[in-house]
């Protein structure tokens, strides 16, 4: 499932990578994120927090989503922390 990110960019989940970004793409597998929630919308736009681990250090960033893709946003993060739900490595 993708969904679109303001301003450009998108999140995209297919059940063993998570990727997000607009142009370069980051992509994580699965096993490497910690952390995925939905904030609070702030000027009319969702909070995509997510947290992943790449290498020895951990990285925490985020994204904007449109209100109007707020459905298959939660469908996303439902998916992920599903597949993270198993996932024990601090």
């Amino acid at each position: 499932m993708k969904v679109p990110s303001w301003p450009s960019g998108h999140v995209a989940f297919d059940g063993e990578i998570f990727e997000f970004g607009a142009g370069e793409l980051t992509r994580v597998p699965i096993e490497n994120l910690r952390k995925i929630e939905l904030k609070s919308p702030k000027l009319g736009r969702l909070n995509l927090k997510f947290e992943y681990q790449a290498g020895l250090g951990k990285h925490k960033t985020g994204a904007w989503v449109e209100v109007q893709h707020e459905p298959e946003l939660n469908e996303l993060v439902a998916a992920v922390q599903a597949a993270i739900g198993g996932n024990t490595l601090p």
